[in-house]
C-alpha cells in the first residue's frame, strides 16, 4: 500500500497526480501521454519526498477544461513504474 498524496490543491477535478517510487519518475513519458491534452495544462508541481521515498508530480488543467481526463489517467495506470496515479 502506498501512502496517501500529499500536499494537493483543493480537488477539483481538474488535476492528476502520478505518483512513483523516488528516482522512478520518467518524464518524458509522462509528457507523451499528456500530448493530447497539453493545451490546457496549467500549472505542473513535482515533489519528492525522502521521508516516504516517493516522487509526486500533479499536473492542474485550466477551469474551463471541458474534456474527459479518464483516459489519460486509464493509460497511467497501466505504467509498470507508476505506483499511483489519481484524479483530484
Amino acid at each position: 500500500m502506498t501512502p496517501e498524496i500529499t500536499g494537493q490543491q483543493k480537488a477539483t477535478g481538474h488535476q492528476i497526480t502520478v505518483r512513483t517510487r523516488r528516482g522512478g519518475m520518467r518524464v518524458a513519458a509522462v509528457w507523451l501521454v499528456l500530448m493530447s491534452v497539453a493545451r490546457e495544462i496549467e500549472r505542473v508541481r513535482i515533489v519528492t519526498s525522502s521521508e516516504s521515498g516517493f516522487e509526486d508530480l500533479t499536473i492542474s488543467f485550466a477551469e474551463t477544461f471541458s474534456g474527459s481526463l479518464n483516459e489519460v489517467l486509464r493509460q497511467f495506470k497501466k505504467m509498470a513504474w507508476v505506483a499511483t496515479a489519481e484524479l483530484c
